[in-house]
């Protein structure tokens, strides 16, 4: 549950809510500037590849769909808790991840393969050893400073996501379909980072999760942002992604 407060009133906009702007984002991006998934490089199949990458961007949060249907409520407001109360349960939060990276796996591998870099790189960044192109923009600013059992509990979950990687990429190889194609590093990062951009231009847009450059941020779609390693017409290609509002509920992006 993402949990704004906001000029006396409370926003609350649940985890696959927020995941499924993403997917909006996804399923949209593309222009004669910016590749559409599936096409930062030459693919047999690129739309079927573009729909897993779509799905997995919209599905990214999947894990919080069973705590979401039965979520606790706070002590102080009586409302559900917020996302950054629960991330303090380090087993808790985990095991958002164990669940959602491999629901899909019988039929999406590929998805599922996508999904797993995202808590792969966010869990790295807890351990220090987060690193560019996969900085993701939620950690702009801030150090890490996980407690011993945060850390223990990103070790072990890293080795599970390395675990349920290899498996993913064992089937889908076995298959020898269109999505062996994606696990390409022209295909596989772009796909990753897009996933990080659009989580965050959707966590811009529905609290105040992204930190400005400067200044004090409003969220909800409000702030100026930048976002860092933006892939534009190949992995090799990337740029810093200007997002400004322009108008009531609604955003610019530049270039």
């Amino acid at each position: 549950m993402l949990k704004t407060q906001d000029n006396g009133k409370t926003w609350l906009i649940t985890q696959p809510a927020h995941g499924r702007v993403a997917g909006y984002m996804a399923a949209h991006w593309g222009n004669e500037k910016f590749a559409s998934p599936g096409y930062f490089a030459d693919s047999p199949s690129p739309e079927r590849l573009r729909e897993e990458v779509v799905l997995a961007i919209g599905e990214h949060d999947n894990g919080w769909w069973e705590w979401e249907a039965n979520r606790p409520l706070s002590a102080s407001d009586g409302l559900p808790k917020g996302l950054f109360k629960v991330l303090g349960n380090p087993e808790e939060a985990a095991e958002r991840w164990r669940i959602g990276v491999t629901r899909f796996a019988e039929n999406h591998p590929y998805a599922c393969v996508v999904i797993g870099w995202h808590p792969h790189w966010l869990y790295q960044w807890t351990l220090g050893k987060a690193e560019a192109p996969f900085f993701h923009p939620i950690n702009f600013g801030k150090r890490p400073n996980p407690s011993e059992e945060g850390r223990r509990v990103a070790t072990a979950l890293i080795d599970r996501l390395a675990v349920d990687r290899e498996r993913l990429t064992e089937e889908i190889q076995n298959r020898e379909s269109w999505e062996k194609d994606g696990l390409r590093v022209e295909h596989l990062h772009p796909h990753a980072r897009l996933l990080q951009i659009l989580d965050s231009m959707s966590l811009a847009l529905c609290s105040d999760a992204i930190p400005t450059r400067s200044g004090q941020g409003e969220g909800l779609g409000r702030d100026e942002i930048e976002f860092d390693e933006v892939p534009r017409q190949s992995w090799e290609d990337r740029v810093t992604l200007h997002l400004r509002p322009v108008g009531e509920r609604q955003i610019e992006l530049s270039p």
